[in-house]
């Protein structure tokens, strides 16, 4: 059952094949978490966890940028909208995320300037287009991104655009995923590991975490094909007692992934620790600006220092996260928190656990 033809991703024979001899393992119960946001909409989307075995569940964790931006953080991001003679510029997923009392989409309807973007590179010329204004950029997301806004940072340094900064709240994947595992209340046997970050880390960036804690896990692409074949590759790692990381998407990843792209990252960056909603502090997850790109932090060249902000009163996105709770866990789910209407980053992001399941689980349970 090679791979070898793009269709092949998505042909349903090819799937009923890996079904099959899914259902041919008897390996008794086992909980996989799929650590990608991307992984959890396309589990949903295309009904797997209605073809697998009762005894396997699939459970999402801490995969969508958005929904692990930590409340603090996004107040931030609504507090610099306010800014006199800001332009604030986004990717459309945070513009509905609830803030402590504002969302950025509030913000825009208020009259303060914030705008969508596709690329950072996008901010970049709207700085440059708009040079007595103060051009800031939500910086959200995995080492899928970082290395593009370390890019942009460069090429704004490189073309003396003053006017440009971002807010940095940024996450790194293995040290959640260690923090995780440390944690005596989550369950879970076996992972599914993001294709997209793991193009960036490659297969090495894991295997001090799996050293550590060894556990079957597989790098997976996107495609129903892709997923099946991963869940397939777990569940043989268990029969045989034999706990692997394996590679599984090899048509994007490599051992060493994208050395290039993780040096211009840690050119402009460094560690830190940092808070992920409903998890806490997680040492050396996160990142900030070097010293010498100091200029570009928007918090520091405006002033403001951000306090701590509670999250809403009976979400449980965090739980979610971390897989101790399905979304219709949460006593807000579906009542008080909906696509229109949402508490939690959870029910909001494209990525979001919570929106997947509203969206999809009716039909696929």
């Amino acid at each position: 059952m090679a791979l070898t033809h793009v269709q092949e991703y998505r042909d349903a024979a090819l799937a009923k094949q890996w079904i099959a001899a899914i259902r041919e393992l008897n390996i008794g119960s086992m909980r996989i978490m799929e650590v990608c946001g991307t992984h959890t909409m396309s589990i949903f989307r295309n009904g797997i966890p209605a073809v697998l075995p009762k005894a396997i569940e699939l459970i999402s964790g801490p995969g969508c940028p958005v929904c692990v931006t930590a409340q603090k953080d996004m107040d931030g991001f609504v507090s610099l909208a306010r800014q006199k003679e800001v332009i604030l510029t986004t990717f459309g997923d945070l513009m509905r995320v609830p803030g402590s009392g504002s969302t950025l989409q509030q913000e825009k309807a208020s009259g303060w300037d914030v705008r969508i973007v596709y690329s950072v590179f996008d901010a970049l010329s709207i700085a440059s287009d708009n040079p007595q204004r103060e051009v800031i950029f939500c910086a959200v997301g995995f080492e899928t991104t970082i290395p593009t806004i370390a890019a942009a940072i460069l090429m704004a340094e490189a073309q003396g655009l003053n006017n440009f900064s971002i807010h940095c709240a940024h996450k790194l994947t293995p040290p959640a995923l260690n923090a995780l595992l440390e944690r005596p209340d989550v369950n879970v046997d076996a992972f599914l590991l993001p294709g997209h970050v793991s193009v960036i880390t490659g297969m090495e960036g894991y295997r001090e975490v799996f050293g550590r804690h060894p556990l079957p896990s597989v790098i997976a692409g996107f495609e129903p094909v892709d997923i099946l074949r991963a869940i397939h590759m777990v569940l043989r790692q268990k029969e045989a007692a034999t706990p692997l990381l394996e590679n599984g998407y090899e048509r994007a990843v490599s051992e060493t992934g994208n050395p290039k792209a993780r040096a211009i990252m840690w050119k402009v960056f460094d560690g830190t620790d940092a808070v992920w909603r409903g998890i806490g502090l997680i040492p050396h997850s996160g990142l900030v600006l070097k010293e010498r790109y100091h200029r570009f932090d928007a918090l520091k060249k405006l002033g403001i220092h951000l306090e701590d902000t509670p999250e809403p009163p009976g979400c449980a996105c965090g739980e979610i996260l971390m897989g101790l709770k399905r979304p219709d866990g949460c006593p807000l789910y579906g009542n008080r928190c909906t696509p229109m209407h949402p508490v939690g980053p959870c029910m909001v992001s494209s990525e979001g656990t919570c929106a997947a399941y509203y969206k999809y689980a009716v039909s696929n349970q």
